[in-house]
């Protein structure tokens, strides 16, 4: 994944991203990763699209009506026409991210979060190195985990417009806590 994620549960994310990470139009959306048990709780699956379990929705191509109480769970993923994008998150296709998702519920109780593309104002990043400089133009983005096929993870934080509130404490606090919940990374 060279993605951008965000919590969908907060209200100002859309506009914290719009704003300060990507520099685009507000009306913009950002598109939701779930689990398949979220998608079905928050969002109205076409059956349409319900061969092998809802595989359509593996690749965020498909929009769906949000249900109502989405909007108050996951305001940040829903769109003003009251739609999502959404990308289902399977543990056999992507361990890692669905683990993320499945801990994200433990804490703010939807497993939901903002997915969106590696990018400020150009393709999406390919390296490492372009995934920095990414970094860099984000002014709201404040850290960057990398994680090799090997599954070592590098968290890299930049203070360039702002320092972290905390100097990173609080991501390094959820890394320890997924790593002794989840699966290991």
């Amino acid at each position: 994944n060279r993605s951008i994620l965000a919590n969908a549960c907060r209200k100002d994310t859309l506009e914290l991203i719009n704003a300060r990470v990507k520099f685009r139009e507000p009306i913009r959306p950002l598109a939701p990763m779930v689990t398949r048990e979220a998608a079905a709780a928050l969002f109205e699956l076409s059956e349409g699209a319900a061969a092998d379990d809802y595989n359509a929705y593996n690749y965020m191509v498909l929009t769906v009506k949000a249900r109502p109480e989405a909007r108050d769970i996951v305001p940040a993923v829903v769109h003003e026409d009251g739609t999502a994008r959404i990308q289902i998150v399977r543990p056999e296709t992507n361990p890692l991210c669905h683990a993320v998702l499945k801990s994200l519920g433990r804490r703010v109780g939807a497993e939901v979060m903002v997915n969106t593309s590696l990018n400020v104002g150009g393709p999406i990043a390919q390296t490492p190195t372009q995934a920095l400089e990414t970094l860099r133009r984000a002014k709201a983005m404040t850290g960057l985990v990398m994680v090799s096929d090997e599954g070592v993870s590098r968290i890299v934080y930049h203070n360039l417009h702002e320092a972290p509130k905390d100097a990173g404490q609080q991501l390094l606090a959820w890394v320890s806590a997924f790593r002794e919940t989840a699966i290991a990374i």
